[in-house]
């Protein structure tokens, strides 16, 4: 032992000594109030210490733990090329990653891209790719790019993305670098380049007949999003019941802090809720707003997001002669309580609109038709000032002739889904307190798109639209997509509004886009083709304590994982000096 340990062994034996001779000068009452004092003191200190401890301690996101979310759909194809169903879209977005994503603001960021340019023309988008890696730990390169092109617009793979790459030229000229060269410009095109990207040397081995029929669109898909699947668990029917995924092992910056993602498939709503309750599931979204209320009203976190969608009255004047009278399209637009529509039907998850551009998307502008309240007497007004008056049943009707007599009376075609059709009741309701009769026709999905829509063999129908870029106002309001395949459903006709549309698409200028959609809706809201009611919400439910799971712009329900790398479901504490800010 040296002189200092044996130092400071001959100093505490002193101090031993000390208090024993302390405490044998008390009477064994003071002893034991003594020693009391002392055990209380150093619990005093020990509170204060974790007090002032826990006052300068802050929880952040940290790693860890397992997401349970469900979903209503069985995939089959965890591919970017092939994927057609919710579910496969769904795990696609967490495998695979494409030159530019939509965040979680719902702007359009690069992401394997480094950065990009336009040409002058509008003609050639030039991109940079990142140091990006595949999940097998190959490197991604600009032929990768190109061979997804080239796969997607390829006859004989039948991809849904062909349309959305006809007739654009794909180039590596280096293998960082990939240029696209379009026929026109064509302002919506950087969002077809959030398509993932497929891995060259893995697909380019297998014929475009058998795409279909290999593991890679399953248990071995490889790609370089934030998630790679780890194992697909079947139930006795060989269908999946769930899909674990785990975080990237790619050697890129993407990592998740939640460890692992299990994806549950359910058959219907009703079963997806059921599996909620019985906590098989913490999460999950696109649900009706009854089923939404009810979990609200239990104690659950119910998030949303405004859906790129319009839901609105469309009229069609070769099958009902009565609304080529913009009287009666105007005062249809005054009887109706949209408000009162969102409020009992979508239990307020949607908005009220006015107009054919959805709020939520960027082509809508600040002076867009403002929503007015139902103005009962002034649609009467101008109905009667146009001719008509009340028959004795109530419903308007106007001479035609000497002999014939016209009625104020319509029929509204809809989708057989309770929301539709609820919505279309209460219209009905709401016209017949200004004397018209509107009376419900409620069709199976497949009946409505392919008897009816298809050949415009309605009188007025209630529908919606997606209208998520440019090019969709124009396939929806543009005369040249007035008939079938076209889905123009009003057959509406406005020379001027074509030519908006035209330039609009064409145009990257957002100044002149801006000014080029505020004309056009100006002009929709003039000639009244269609009554717009509302747009409604996306919605997605978690469990109160998943604090860290967070909801930004949704415009197809697989956008609700593009903040994914940021949720969380675990937390440590760490002094406020050092956590981020």
């Amino acid at each position: 032992m040296d002189e200092k340990s044996n130092k400071k062994t001959i100093r505490l034996a002193g101090m031993h000594a000390e208090m024993k001779r302390v405490l044998s000068a008390f009477d064994p009452i003071e002893r034991a109030g003594f020693i009391l004092a002392v055990l209380v003191g150093t619990i005093c200190a020990i509170s204060l210490v974790y007090q002032v401890n826990e006052h300068f301690m802050v929880a952040v996101p940290s790693t860890g733990g397992t997401l349970e979310e469900g979903i209503i759909g069985t995939p089959r194809f965890v591919n970017p090329l092939l994927a057609v169903t919710d579910a496969d879209r769904d795990l696609t977005s967490l495998v695979y990653r494409g030159l530019m994503k939509v965040n979680s603001e719902g702007e359009l960021v690069p992401d394997l891209a480094e950065k990009y340019t336009v040409s002058n023309d509008g003609l050639t988008y030039t991109f940079t790719l990142k140091d990006a890696y595949f999940q097998d730990g190959e490197k991604v390169t600009s032929d990768d790019v190109v061979f997804t092109i080239k796969s997607a617009q390829d006859p004989l793979l039948k991809s849904a993305e062909r349309v959305a790459w006809e007739g654009v030229i794909a180039n590596a000229p280096d293998t960082n670098t990939v240029t696209f060269t379009l026929k026109q410009p064509y302002a919506p095109f950087l969002t077809n380049t959030t398509l993932g990207i497929v891995p060259k040397h893995i697909w380019s081995k297998i014929s475009y007949e058998n795409w279909a029929y290999t593991d890679y669109n399953g248990k071995n898909a490889v790609g370089e999003g934030a998630y790679q699947v780890k194992s697909v668990v079947a139930g006795a029917s060989g269908i999946p019941s769930y899909y674990e995924l785990e975080r990237s092992k790619a050697k890129d910056g993407l990592k998740p802090l939640i460890d692992t993602v299990r994806i549950h498939f359910y058959a219907s709503e009703s079963t997806l809720v059921a599996a909620y309750k019985a906590h098989d599931i913490d999460t999950f979204g696109g649900i009706d707003p009854e089923n939404a209320e009810m979990l609200a009203n239990e104690g659950s976190r119910v998030m949303t997001s405004p859906l790129p969608r319009v839901f609105g009255l469309f009229f069609n004047q070769t099958q009902a002669k009565i609304f080529a009278d913009k009287n009666v399209r105007q005062a249809i637009s005054l009887a109706i309580d949209k408000a009162g529509i969102v409020k009992s039907v979508l239990k307020g998850y949607g908005t009220p609109t006015n107009s054919a551009i959805p709020a939520s998307s960027e082509m809508a502008q600040n002076d867009a038709p403002s929503l007015n309240e139902p103005d009962i007497n002034q649609a009467k007004k101008i109905l009667e000032k146009d001719g008509w008056r009340l028959g004795t049943d109530g419903i308007y009707e106007k001479a035609t002739s000497k002999k014939d007599t016209q009625r104020l009376s319509f029929e509204i075609a809809t989708n057989n889904t309770p929301e539709l059709t609820q919505a279309v009741t209460l219209i009905s309701e709401n016209l017949k307190t200004i004397g018209i009769e509107a009376t419900p026709k409620v069709y199976e999905t497949g009946s409505l798109n392919q008897d009816i829509i298809r050949p415009r063999k309605f009188q007025a129908l209630f529908f919606g639209e997606v209208v998520s870029n440019q090019s969709d106002l124009y396939a929806f309001w543009h005369s040249s997509q007035r008939n079938d395949p076209g889905l123009n459903i009003s057959s509406y006709v406005n020379p001027k509004v074509d030519k908006l549309l035209e330039q609009g698409l064409a145009t990257l200028d957002q100044t002149k886009e801006s000014t080029l959609y505020a004309s056009f809706e100006k002009e929709i809201a003039n000639d009244i083709p269609a009554v717009f009611v509302y747009s409604p919400s996306y919605i997605y439910v978690t469990r109160t304590d998943k604090t860290g799971i967070t909801l930004g712009h949704v415009a197809t329900a697989e956008d609700r994982f593009s903040g994914i790398e940021s949720w969380y479901l675990a937390t440590s504490k760490v002094w406020k000096l050092f956590a981020k800010k």
